[in-house]
Formats: C-alpha cells, sequence, structure tokens
C-alpha cells in the first residue's frame, strides 16, 4: 500500500508539472499574439511597445548584437547562453571586450525582477563622456531563466540619469518586462521539472 501512495504521488506530481509547464503554451493557444519579436541565439523576446528594432530605425551600427531594441534615446542588446547566472569577472571581461575606450564598474547589486534574482551592474566607458557627448553610462542585467543564462544590457546614458531613481526604476521596469517576455525555445518545463525533482531525490 505504500509503494501504491508513493507511485500515485508521484503521478499527480507529474501531472501537475505537465500543466504548469505548459501554461504558458496554453495560453499562447487560446489567444492572438501580433507583438513583435526578434530571434537571437536559440531564444526570442518580445519587443516592448513603441520600442523599435534597431534594423528599422537604422541604429543596427550602435548594437552590440545582429539586431537590438531601441527607443532612439538607448539601446538594449540581448544575449543568451551567457557564461554564467550572475556578475563575476567573467561577465566583467566579456562587457570590456564589447567597449571601445574603457570599461568603469559604478555600481553592482542584486535585484528581485519578477521573482527571478538578477545581477545587475552599472558602468561607464570614459571615453563617451567628452565635450561632444555625454552619454556614456550602461547597465548590465544578467539572470537565469529557463535552463539558460541571459545578459540584458542598455546603454548609453547619462550621469544625469544615472542619478536620477524615477529613470533607472523605470529602466528596471522595463527590464522586467522583457524578462518575462524573454523565451527558451529549446527549453521543456515537463523535463526540466522532472529533472528537478530527481535531482532532489537523488542528488549527487
Amino acid at each position: 500500500m505504500q509503494k501504491r501512495d508513493i507511485f500515485m504521488s508521484i503521478v499527480i506530481a507529474i501531472i501537475i508539472i505537465f500543466f504548469v509547464a505548459n501554461m504558458g503554451a496554453i495560453n499562447n493557444f487560446l489567444s492572438v499574439h501580433t507583438d513583435k519579436t526578434i530571434e537571437f541565439g536559440h531564444s526570442n523576446i518580445v519587443v516592448p511597445e513603441a520600442w523599435n528594432t534597431t534594423d528599422e530605425v537604422n541604429l543596427s551600427s550602435q548594437a552590440k548584437t545582429d539586431n537590438g531594441i531601441t527607443n532612439n534615446y538607448t539601446i538594449i542588446d540581448v544575449w543568451d547562453d551567457w557564461p554564467e547566472s550572475s556578475i563575476t569577472d567573467i561577465s566583467n571581461a566579456k562587457f570590456a571586450s564589447m567597449e571601445s575606450g574603457g570599461f568603469k564598474v559604478l555600481k553592482k547589486e542584486n535585484i528581485d525582477l519578477g521573482g527571478i534574482n538578477v545581477s545587475k551592474q552599472y558602468y561607464s566607458n570614459p571615453s563617451r563622456d567628452n565635450d561632444y557627448q555625454w552619454d556614456h553610462v550602461g547597465v548590465n542585467y544578467v539572470f537565469p531563466k529557463e535552463d539558460t543564462n541571459y545578459s540584458i544590457e542598455v546603454h548609453y546614458f547619462t550621469t544625469y540619469d544615472y542619478n536620477n531613481k524615477t529613470y533607472t526604476k523605470e529602466l528596471d521596469d522595463r527590464i522586467e518586462d522583457m524578462i518575462g517576455n524573454i523565451h527558451n525555445k529549446e527549453y521543456n518545463g515537463f523535463f526540466s521539472g522532472i529533472n528537478k525533482i530527481y535531482n532532489y531525490l537523488f542528488p549527487n
């Protein structure tokens, strides 16, 4: 009887995991979406309303990826398969390699965005702070989702923006929405859930 109870509990857990893991797919099936998305790596992300891709507004040369997202002031670039789930020297080396003119960390913190633990870091490219341009600050967000690690970078804005809590809060809100709309196309929530249960029951 005890073995039967255990078996039934496992079956019920699997059924629950299946429905939870596929709620997004069910919602997509039941609703019509006209959202604009961009593909990158093995993932996709919804372009925020009133924003454009850098291809659409001829700003591709200012993006750090094949196709960024822009509001014609800042540019947002997104990467999947990032080498880590939080910012360490490994991420800093990659961020610095994308900056011609220097890379200086201004502030680092961990925040919660939509229930996901996000490693966040403001940085400056000193060479951009000159008599002709003042937008030299950027911010990176690194986080895990759907069995992969992501990095989102917003660049560039001014020191005034950086010190404006309303502006930085709006940035966090925008990134939180984007995190909710970023998806790993190779992710299978059902098998991922089963794997997590297995690893919990039979740890190495």
